[in-house]
């Protein structure tokens, strides 16, 4: 035992020594995720390129990624612009960049041509069939957007405070959020701890008749879920994919021992552009919930889920959208509504800043227990 863990027991009781033991998990993973991107492999990127778009004006600027109809360039004055690709006439890479570029184009197909030229739409492979730049989906595409692997991305995000002094309190919040990608499915992974505590002084009467003050650290937020999500892409449809969902979580304070739901679902991507990404599904799930004191519950609910995010505020900040539902077929008033909403901003190195507004709805809450539980966070975490 460490002389820091050794002093936090001194000051701090049984409970807070979980809260400690969480922590160190997420510690670790968090340096986990840090040390993954420090060592993943970068996109390859055309330098020094010359973009001539039809109306004649001309932008000297790194071409960083081409995907579907949207070209981004770096440039000296802004390093994430984006140009519609029907705006562009020539393309001229640079005397010092005569590498392969790989294309997969819309049809599915592979190709690759050096150096990447083209002139008035139009461009020239390496083994001299011509297509128009029209025809071009991505530009050195990743291995999963070629069927190989996944891409793995995700935002792991902590609030911890230590308060000592007039107020002695101690609170934890962990949040993940990561998905792994496909071209065929998508596994999406959701997790997130609360547990803070606090010491409560408490005044008393001595055996000699004197006023004694007792103090006593009690928790006053202990709540977990994780919630794992499952999406076949259909081949026929492109946009639609079908999908399996499951959760499990505690809440202490709502008199929620464990609650847990599992089911299949039908997802649509309702928008998938420039501007952002919205997904909408509607199933249905099988829940139970085991209470500490109020009567066990099982239902068969009607379960709908809307996720989303979009870059519209730009400079790299996204807003994004979960929002979870759940019906009770049996009775109306039994609903479940969780709503995230948040606006997020990098800082560097892959640092993100987050401000979150949660609002979590209980139809079937226990007696005694709020229905609607609302919480603002601010988040300090590391995205990949």
């Amino acid at each position: 035992m460490t002389l820091m863990q050794t002093h936090r027991m001194m000051i701090v009781p049984r409970y807070t020594d979980r809260s400690l033991d969480w922590s160190l998990r997420m510690t670790f993973f968090l340096g986990f995720c840090l040390t993954a991107l420090i060592l993943s492999p970068t996109v390859n990127a055309l330098t020094n390129a010359r973009i001539v778009l039809h109306d004649g004006s001309s932008i000297v600027a790194d071409i960083v990624d081409y995907r579907g109809d949207q070209i981004t360039l770096s440039t000296s004055f802004s390093r994430d612009l984006k140009i519609d690709t029907a705006l562009i006439k020539d393309i001229q890479a640079s005397a010092d960049d005569r590498e392969v570029s790989t294309l997969l184009l819309k049809d599915g197909r592979r190709v690759e041509t050096a150096p990447m030229m083209v002139t008035s739409g139009i461009m020239a492979l390496s083994d001299g069939e011509i297509i128009k730049l029209a025809d071009v989906d991505k530009l050195n595409p990743e291995p999963w957007e070629m069927g190989q692997g996944y891409a793995w991305e995700g935002l792991a995000s902590a609030a911890f405070t230590f308060a000592r002094g007039n107020t002695d309190s101690d609170q934890l919040d962990v949040a993940v959020n990561t998905q792994f990608d496909s071209t065929r499915d998508r596994i999406t992974l959701r997790a997130n701890i609360e547990q803070d505590t606090s010491v409560v002084s408490v005044q008393t009467e001595g055996n000699g008749g004197t006023n004694e003050i007792v103090r006593s650290r009690e928790p006053y937020a202990d709540n977990w879920q994780v919630v794992t999500k499952y999406d076949y892409y259909l081949e026929d449809w492109t946009n639609h994919y079908l999908g399996v969902n499951a959760s499990v979580e505690a809440d202490k304070f709502a008199d929620i021992r464990m609650r847990s739901y599992l089911g299949p679902y039908y997802g649509r991507k309702l928008f998938d552009g420039a501007w952002g990404k919205l997904d909408g599904e509607l199933g249905f799930v099988w829940v139970d919930t085991d209470f500490f004191n109020a009567q066990d519950t099982e239902y068969l609910g009607a379960n709908w889920n809307v996720t989303g995010e979009s870059e519209i505020l730009g400079g790299d900040s996204k807003v994004y959208l979960t929002h979870v539902g759940i019906l009770n077929v049996s009775d109306d008033n039994s609903v479940i509504l969780d709503t995230t909403i948040g606006f997020g901003f990098p800082f560097f190195f892959g640092l993100e800043a987050a401000a979150e507004f949660t609002v979590d709805y209980d139809g079937a809450a226990a007696a005694g227990k709020k229905a609607i539980d609302q919480s603002y966070n601010l988040r300090v975490g590391y995205s990949w």
